[in-house]
């Protein structure tokens, strides 16, 4: 074989190898810390919050966030007009290339409406995270009564 055709197979070669390896990478959607707020058995919507990181370099949108273990779901911000709190429906959830967006009580959340099963504190819930460049994360979310011990104690991936 000489020179020449050596050229264009190392090229290949080369492109295949940056193939794979952003094939292998995965989603740039880190999900931590998710949980869901337990909720009146005869409650239709349940609250969930966690944080969600962009581990680009590259900005990035969350398009949606669902689950099977229910009818619909809403991302929503809260916002205080004139005294009153109101949750209004957020599109999209910007990220920031390697930047993150914390979902919490009072501020952005995840509004889950009609759960198709009752769901008890130390349930599992799976949410699955959208972004606008197709790929998603699934991940496994516990349901909690007790709040005020989720800060660390319940970073699950």
């Amino acid at each position: 074989m000489n020179s020449n055709n050596r050229q264009p197979a190392a090229l290949l070669s080369l492109i295949l190898l940056t193939f794979l390896a952003t094939a292998m990478a995965g989603p740039a959607v880190v999900v931590e810390g998710q949980w869901i707020r337990e909720a009146p058995p005869t409650s239709t919507v349940l609250a969930a919050y966690m944080v969600l990181k962009n581990t680009s370099d590259t900005p990035l949108a969350i398009t949606r966030i669902d689950s099977p273990d229910f009818g619909n779901s809403q991302i929503h911000r809260t916002v205080v007009e004139d005294g009153i709190a109101k949750m209004l429906p957020v599109e999209k959830l910007q990220l920031s290339a390697r930047g993150s967006e914390t979902l919490e009580p009072g501020g952005l959340h995840l509004m889950l409406f009609d759960p198709l099963r009752a769901l008890r504190d130390g349930d599992t819930v799976i949410l699955v995270v959208h972004d606008d460049t197709g790929d998603s994360v699934t991940v496994q979310t516990p349901v909690l009564r007790n709040t005020e011990e989720t800060g660390h104690a319940h970073h699950h991936h």
